[in-house]
Parts: structure tokens; C-alpha cells; sequence
């Protein structure tokens, strides 16, 4: 699965010029059933998913009792990141921007 999504992020035009910099697409596997792994290509539950607001919010919509297998958290459990410059309430899923 993971070089399948690499190949296509490669076929949509992604190119690997700047690690973290704008890319055209950005595919990543969040979750496999409850499965950990990491070796040197992929960790498994994704790394970034307590990281990132636009991650944790459209899955806490989606399966908000699917718990993080390494946190033992349901995703609805998972407090969001603390932004700066954004206000985020997941209860009513408004966004402010200061």
C-alpha cells in the first residue's frame, strides 16, 4: 500500500525537492486496525495524527470511537494541538481566525 500511494503521489506531480515544503499531493496511511509498526520508510499509526488539526478533526466526524492504538485514546479524546493563531472548538467544529 505504501508504494502504491507513493507511485501515485509521483504520478500526480509530487515532487521530493524540500522535506516539509508545499508538495502537490500528500498521501499517508493514518491507521491499519490497531496495528504499530515502523520501519524506515513508514510508522504506522501515522506519527502527525495528534499533530495536526485537519487531521484529527475530520476523523473525529468520521469515527469518533476509534481509539489510537500507541495513546490508547478515542480520537474524539484527542485534545487538539494548540495552533497560535487559530481558535478551533471541536464540539461545533467553528474555526476563528484571530
Amino acid at each position: 500500500m505504501f508504494d502504491f500511494l507513493k507511485r501515485t503521489e509521483s504520478e500526480l506531480g509530487r515532487q521530493s525537492e524540500i522535506k516539509w515544503g508545499p508538495r502537490e499531493i500528500d498521501l499517508d496511511i493514518l491507521f491499519f486496525n490497531d496495528l504499530i509498526y515502523t520501519d524506515e520508510n513508514i510508522t504506522i499509526p501515522h506519527i502527525g495524527i495528534t499533530e495536526r488539526d485537519f487531521v484529527l478533526i475530520p476523523l473525529s466526524e468520521i469515527e469518533p470511537e476509534l481509539i489510537h492504538p500507541v495513546i490508547a485514546k478515542k480520537i474524539s479524546e484527542i485534545e487538539l494541538p494548540d495552533t497560535g493563531s487559530n481558535i478551533i472548538s471541536k464540539s461545533d467544529i467553528n474555526i476563528l481566525i484571530e
